[in-house]
């Protein structure tokens, strides 16, 4: 009798093991998100959570700043991924598909842009990164899928003409004054104070030779020509050219001297870093407002982009209207709508993105960053036309495919 109870017990703990595991299956497999026939699940929204919070975690470091980025980040996540099957929708309508080669070349010019030259140096990279080489590809191709959209649909909406830039320039002409300038070049007397000095020289000696190369320069002889026998023996520098400096560009000690010469005279030495300094001015521009042909590609990049970011937001909200939409986003990300519509575009980090913009990746960069980077935004592709379907005049949609009423099927997590 004994043992009869107690297997009954332990069926009975077995059978509430499995219940509940099922409900919990259950609930990770539902529906939070329909878009036509895209769907995404809360075990979905929840990896792409997590994945955020260790994003802001590791890379924030102030706490006030990382609170807010923290609270932010469900509501991010989820209009992310919004977004993504609008577009995940568009894609499948236009017939655009990524290639197993077009993943390859982007994957490689990833690599070839962070230095990463062996097989080795890519898994350790993709390891620090806490990345698979699946899941980057499929990332991806999911990346370059979307922008292939944006591409196709969105850039040829882009249309700034010069009157249009002209005109901003003519508004805004404070917003292009350039500060004083100076351009200076300066020879250095060493102190010895570098690891592989030469020679090391008294005081006195550094001044007499300091005070030579500029009477020298003071007498009409070029700069380079007064320094070039201190060279040869290794107790000066030769000449450097800083280029058109502002002020603040220079250590506070030269500037003070810098600021005060006229063109082509040269300073008394100087003492800062390394010895003493010699500098001279060879020629001073006021302040100014920059000519319109200095500024139009700035102007024009920054209009483009405003520009983008306006038809994106429409773009967005006619698919919205030609779509069937059932969100259900958890609680924590109830508010994802307001991040929707003419608001700048921002990650998970709090970060402004710009949609438009190609600037190559920032020198020094580690092969994790260039991982991490690859994974939040491939690099963009051109155009892709597959054949399947022509490309629709800029501002006009097709009608989207036929939709099902049936639910859509939700395999399990991992599945």
């Amino acid at each position: 009798m004994v043992m009869t109870n107690r297997r009954r017990a332990l069926s009975l703990a077995l059978l509430l093991l499995f219940t509940a595991n099922g409900l919990r299956a259950e609930t990770l497999n539902g529906v939070i998100l329909r878009i036509n026939d895209q769907i995404a699940t809360l075990y979905d929204y929840q990896q792409r959570r997590q994945e955020a919070v260790r994003e802001i975690s590791a890379r924030v470091q102030d706490p006030a700043e990382r609170r807010e980025l923290l609270a932010q980040a469900p509501e991010i996540v989820f209009r992310d991924l919004y977004e993504q099957l609008l577009l995940d929708s568009r894609a499948d309508q236009l017939g655009i598909f990524i290639s197993d080669k077009e993943v390859d070349e982007t994957i490689a010019g990833m690599r070839a842009d962070y230095g990463i030259e062996t097989d080795e140096q890519f898994a350790r990279a993709l390891q620090q990164a806490g990345m698979s080489l699946p899941l980057l590809r499929e990332q991806m191709r999911r990346n370059l899928r979307l922008q292939a959209v944006r591409g196709r649909e969105i850039r040829p909406r882009v249309q700034v003409d010069e009157e249009d830039l002209r005109r901003y320039y003519r508004k805004n002409e404070e917003q292009f004054r350039l500060p004083e300038q100076v351009q200076v070049r300066e020879v250095v007397v060493r102190d010895g104070s570098e690891p592989n000095a030469q020679k090391v020289l008294a005081p006195e000696e550094r001044l007499r030779i300091a005070e030579a190369i500029r009477s020298e320069v003071t007498a009409g002889k070029p700069l380079a020509d007064a320094v070039a026998p201190y060279v040869q023996t290794g107790v000066a520098t030769n000449v450097v050219e800083f280029g058109w400096v502002a002020r603040g560009d220079l250590d506070p000690t030269l500037e003070a001297v810098a600021w005060d010469l006229q063109a082509g005279q040269v300073s008394a030495p100087v003492e800062g870093r390394g010895g003493l300094h010699v500098l001279q001015v060879t020629e001073r521009r006021p302040s100014r407002i920059a000519e319109f042909s200095e500024v139009a590609e700035q102007i024009r990049e920054r209009e483009q982009n405003r520009v983008y970011r306006e038809e994106v937001a429409k773009y967005m909200q006619e698919l919205e209207q030609k779509a069937l939409i059932v969100a259900n986003p958890p609680q924590e990300a109830a508010g994802f709508r307001r991040l929707l519509g003419g608001s700048p575009e921002t990650d998970t980090m709090g970060n402004e993105v710009d949609p438009m913009s190609t600037a190559a990746p920032a020198s020094g960069a580690t092969a994790e960053e260039a991982v991490e980077s690859a994974v939040s935004e491939a690099p963009r592709p051109q155009d892709r036309d597959t054949g399947q379907n022509a490309p629709q005049a800029p501002g006009t949609l097709p009608e989207p495919k036929p939709i099902t009423d049936a639910p859509p099927a939700t395999p399990p997590p991992g599945a």
